[in-house]
This record gives C-alpha cells, sequence and structure tokens, in this order.
C-alpha cells in the first residue's frame, strides 16, 4: 500500500479468533506429530490421518461440547465417555416418558441413573464454581499457616457492623442488626448488660464468620461464607454461649461483675 492511504483488509474470521483465545502455550488446540497424524485438544486419545479428517471432526458435536468444557476450565471427555453420556440422554428421556405413561412411578434402575446424573452434574457445578468446596480445597492444599491466612483474607467478602452473622441480609446500623438478627434467628448476645464492647463483640464474630468461615457453637470450619450460615441456619446455630468460652470472648465481658452476680463462676486471683 501507498504511504498516506488506509487499507482496508478483510475481517479475521470470528470461529478462528476464538479458537485462538482457547489455545493455550502448552496445550495447543491443533498438533501435528512427528509421524505426521493430526491431533486435536477436543479429540482425546485420537489422531487423524488427513488434516480433512481433522477438519471434519470440527463439525462433530464431540468438538462443540469439549470446547465448551474448556471454556468452563474442565477436561475434555473421551469420543467413549461423550458417546455414553448421550446414550444416558436418551435413556434418560424414555424412561421419564415411560415413567409419565407409569403416572410418574420410576424404576429402581431408573432412580439410579437418575441418581448418578444428578451427582455428575452437581461435580461439574462445583467444578466452574470458584467458590465450591473442591475449588476451595484445590486452592488451599498444602498452604501453610500465614499463606492459608492471606487465602481467607482475600477471599473474604466486604462486611461492616450491620452485616447478618447468618445471612447475607445488611442493616443499617450495629443497632439494627442486633435487632434484626434477634427478629429473624433468635441470636442475642449472652450477658449483654455485663458486655462492655458490644461492637468489639460483634465485628469479632463477624470475623470468625465471613473471614474464618467458622460456625459459632460448633466451631466447624467450611469452605465459604455462604456455606457456613447455610450451616448455621440449618443446625439452629445461631448462638453464642459464653460458658466455656471465657478466654475467647473475656476481654468485651466485665468478668469480675458477671462473676460477682453469678454462680456459675468465680474470680481467681492470678499471682
Amino acid at each position: 500500500a501507498e504511504r498516506g492511504r488506509a487499507v482496508i483488509r478483510p475481517a479475521a474470521c470470528p470461529l478462528a479468533a476464538f479458537a485462538a483465545m482457547l489455545r493455550g502455550p502448552s496445550r495447543p488446540m491443533e498438533e501435528v506429530t512427528e509421524d505426521k497424524a493430526f491431533r486435536c485438544y477436543t479429540a482425546p486419545g485420537e489422531t487423524f490421518a488427513t488434516e480433512a479428517e481433522m477438519k471434519a471432526h470440527y463439525h462433530t458435536e464431540l468438538h462443540r461440547f469439549n470446547l465448551k468444557r474448556k471454556v468452563a476450565g474442565l477436561a475434555p471427555l473421551t469420543r467413549a465417555q461423550f458417546e455414553e453420556r448421550e446414550a444416558r440422554g436418551v435413556r434418560e428421556a424414555a424412561a421419564a416418558a415411560a415413567s409419565q405413561q407409569r403416572g410418574g412411578k420410576l424404576s429402581t434402575a431408573e432412580r439410579r441413573e437418575a441418581r448418578e446424573a444428578r451427582r455428575e452434574a452437581k461435580l461439574e457445578a462445583q467444578a466452574r464454581n470458584p467458590r465450591s468446596k473442591a475449588a476451595q480445597h484445590a486452592a488451599t492444599s498444602g498452604l501453610g499457616e500465614e499463606d492459608y491466612l492471606s487465602h481467607k483474607l482475600k477471599q473474604a467478602p466486604a462486611f461492616d457492623l450491620g452485616c447478618d452473622l447468618f445471612s447475607r441480609h445488611k442493616s443499617e446500623s450495629l443497632e439494627a442488626n442486633l435487632a434484626h438478627m434477634a427478629r429473624e434467628h433468635g441470636f442475642y448476645l449472652p450477658y449483654l448488660d455485663y458486655c462492655t464492647d458490644v461492637a468489639g463483640l460483634v465485628h469479632y464474630l463477624q470475623q470468625k464468620v465471613y473471614i474464618g468461615n467458622v460456625a459459632l457453637a460448633s466451631d466447624r470450619t467450611f469452605h465459604s461464607v455462604e456455606a457456613v450460615q447455610a450451616h448455621m441456619r440449618a443446625k439452629g446455630g445461631c448462638r453464642v454461649s459464653l460458658e466455656g468460652s471465657e478466654e475467647e470472648y473475656g476481654e468485651y465481658y466485665d468478668m469480675q461483675g458477671l462473676a460477682a452476680g453469678s454462680p456459675l463462676w468465680e474470680v481467681e486471683e492470678v499471682e
């Protein structure tokens, strides 16, 4: 082209650009082996004698399905696995039709296949969800204490004194939050009359839930704030007990005043 003149070039093929996006430096979409056979990422374990055969593979359902799995971060299925999956889908459709004819009742084999299909769908969904238990285990396994704490701090959602301990509800103030948790979850701070730092105690409990993902009543650790909150709601764990946890929560209470007014505690002089 002459200098100073604009040159109009044909637009790049969208499919070619998409394929280029999916390619990785260590796992190319196409590969030519030393024996001149062709291989493709979306057909694991297979080789193609000619480039034409490989291009024909690009028009198959297996190729399209494995492209979607690659985008989702999942490993490709072999042709045998894909055909089994398709056959299972056909069987499930036939079973559903037969079930309707029988009035909605499934046979033992159909129930077994339905459970297996739900389990596989759940595993695939968990693999795509970065906040799932499987993803969190993969991200934290092998981490030291400091690295684990740093990871939890990065993963924790933002929270303030208006954030509910047991759901993602947010109130306008600490007082409104305490009223909401009492009304919705039956949660009360124990021995409130002797609590000298209500805001500090609530913030500490929020750190346990939002950062550590620790259940308040059982001290069980979960993989996410959603999981620990769901556990506390389902198991009746929307509570905090001061008895037996004096060392953990004592700094937020007037323990001497509490001991003087209650037969449950007594003041011990530490030399």
